[in-house]
């Protein structure tokens, strides 16, 4: 009777949250990246048989679905929360997997909170009563009792934990501080972690881990978060001076200085100073072993998940010197396969699928947004969870209106100023339609010396996703700005509806090595460098347009630009490449 009363609870849900469910497609602000997610759910809804597939593959299915804005009454998502539901009943939780047991907890308690956290309170409430039992006398979690501590199962028991908090259950502050100082306790010298401390076995053996580090940042900064509350969040609007193209500002929230302490009546063991001192050693470790495509032989999509809830929740706008949304994104599209899938080498194309698309839908941003308003990270070239209201007349408007009175030679390289706000004007446009009708205008912003508005122009003009703007896209490849190329590249990937484009790598710097010796070469040396990289993406991108181009445009001078050098004897905006 109980399992049918549930059911039945379950069923009156989706069908009073039918509509609600149906609402505004959410958006990672990233056109390519929407792309790969639309792909990456074709995938999971023609291949998870919710009759056969683990209870937590079809969870995991079922929560990427939903946070990708797949409606409620999705049959794998009904799927999923009925396996949740049959998980939890009067005498506790009880895992369908004895050892994924924290996993599960983890897994399931975030989905009933992000599902309904009214409706699903008390279950929410079993699974974290459950996560604290089972939690060690030293604050860390296992498999098994007698296994050794898991510093992958933490994160899932921290996660559990902070789901039941914001969903307003009972839990004890004592559990995040207690493994904190476990963690902090038990890593390597290098600032990370390997998967089992204490005997030093992991796929990396006793040496430290990508996966891993982002694993324990994860925990470190919700416990960071939770005992402290937001740190970088109390100003109203972005600094003039973090506003330049290809910057990822943060903004600082309004209120979140009143947020403080979850738990305002706990003295925390660990000091703010102690908690923020082991995140910047695990960055540090991160930055030193940097790559946007993680190479781990057994899970290499699983790092990028945790290193979307890890960077949001410890407030982090760059890693490695680079805006890590976009960057460890462009990584991670580069192993979606051609049917859609990801695959997490030791567990599958599901699951690889499932943590891909959490990571570009920024699952984490959107639990912040719920609980401070406004995600940590948004980006200048569009929020997709901000406010969206259009003003009368636009940024746009007036930018063209602008544009119409100057001639380009009166805009040196000396004009910083209006440079500047071409550029923020530019990216804030939310609405692709806006640009309708205005490309010959913004054309002219492809001959200006500054290279970054001629960025901002080319991802404006690449994200209409006109198709007769490809010609100018591949003579954006022969800018003599990286970032220029860059955005280029992104902008035909668009318009071509190629995520991967053929295979061309988004950082040209980045398999030469020797960073340090990059950062110190000339730009003639860099040129020397990006040149090989530039000539491919454009002979790539011009044999695929000469080849899909209507008949009518064909047999002009284009194919006769292929023996044409890319331009520039120096390479300008290459900071974020480096």
């Amino acid at each position: 009777m109980h399992k049918r009363l549930k059911f039945i609870v379950l069923g009156l849900f989706l069908c009073l949250h039918a509509e609600q469910a149906m609402g505004e497609k959410k958006s990672s602000g990233v056109p390519r990246f929407d792309a790969a997610v639309d792909r990456g759910a074709a995938y999971l809804k023609g291949k998870v048989d919710v009759k056969t597939a683990a209870p937590g593959t079809v969870v995991l299915a079922a929560y990427a679905l939903f946070k990708a804005s797949e409606p409620v009454d999705n049959p794998i998502i009904q799927a999923g929360l009925r396996a949740v539901l049959e998980s939890v009943g009067p005498s506790g939780f009880h895992p369908h997997n004895g050892y994924d047991h924290l996993y599960e907890a983890g897994l399931y308690a975030m989905f009933l909170a992000d599902i309904d956290p009214d409706l699903y309170k008390p279950q929410i409430q079993q699974i974290a009563n459950y996560v604290v039992s089972v939690q060690r006398a030293d604050g860390s979690w296992a498999d098994t009792p007698t296994a050794a501590a898991d510093v992958s199962m933490c994160q899932y028991a921290v996660l559990a934990i902070w789901a039941a908090q914001r969903t307003q259950c009972q839990v004890s502050p004592e559990a995040l501080d207690r493994v904190s100082t476990w963690l902090l306790t038990h890593r390597n010298p290098d600032g990370g972690w390997t998967y089992r401390p204490d005997i030093g076995t992991g796929t990396t053996g006793p040496n430290s881990s990508r996966n891993m580090t982002m694993a324990s940042v994860s925990s470190l900064g919700v416990t960071r978060l939770l005992l402290y509350g937001p740190q970088k969040m109390d100003k109203k609007e972005k600094p003039k001076e973090e506003l330049a193209f290809g910057v990822l500002a943060k903004v600082e929230l309004d209120g979140a200085s009143k947020a403080g302490s979850a738990f305002p009546n706990y003295k925390p063991q660990n000091s703010f100073s102690t908690l923020t001192a082991g995140i910047d050693r695990a960055l540090g470790y991160e930055t030193a072993n940097f790559n946007p495509v993680n190479i781990n032989a057994n899970f290499p999509i699983y790092f990028y998940y945790s290193a979307e809830r890890a960077l949001a929740v410890s407030e982090t706008e760059k890693v490695a010197g680079q805006e890590w949304f976009t960057t460890y994104g462009d990584g991670l599209l580069s192993l979606q396969k051609q049917e859609g899938s990801w695959n997490e080498t030791h567990s599958g194309e599901v699951i690889g699928t499932s943590f891909a698309m959490l990571y570009f839908m920024r699952s984490t941003d959107q639990i912040l947004k719920k609980m401070y308003g406004l995600g940590l990270q948004l980006a200048d070239r569009g929020n997709p969870f901000g406010d969206k209201k259009k003003k009368e007349p636009t940024e746009l408007d007036r930018l063209i209106e602008d544009i119409s009175k100057m001639d380009i030679p009166d805009i040196d390289e000396s004009s910083g100023e209006v440079a500047d706000e071409i550029v923020r004007s530019v990216l804030a446009v939310d609405d692709p339609e806006t640009l309708v009708g205005q490309e010959e205008k913004l054309k002219s912003l492809m001959k200006h010396p500054n290279a970054k508005v001629r960025s901002a122009a080319v991802w404006a003009l690449g994200r209409s996703g006109d198709f007769k703007l490809v010609p100018l896209m591949l003579d954006g490849i022969r800018d003599n700005s990286i970032d220029v190329n860059i955005e280029a590249i992104q902008a035909l990937r668009f318009i071509a509806r190629k995520p991967q484009g053929f295979g061309e790598t988004l950082s040209p710097f980045a398999s030469i090595g020797g960073a340090d010796q990059i950062a110190n070469a000339s730009p003639e040396d860099r040129l020397k460098l990006a040149t090989p990289w530039r000539d491919k993406a454009l002979r790539d991108w011009s044999n695929w347009y000469f080849s899909v181009r209507p008949f009518e445009d064909r047999g002009g001078i284009e194919e006769l630009q292929l023996a044409v050098p890319v331009r520039g004897s120096t390479v300008e905006g290459t900071g974020s490449q480096k």
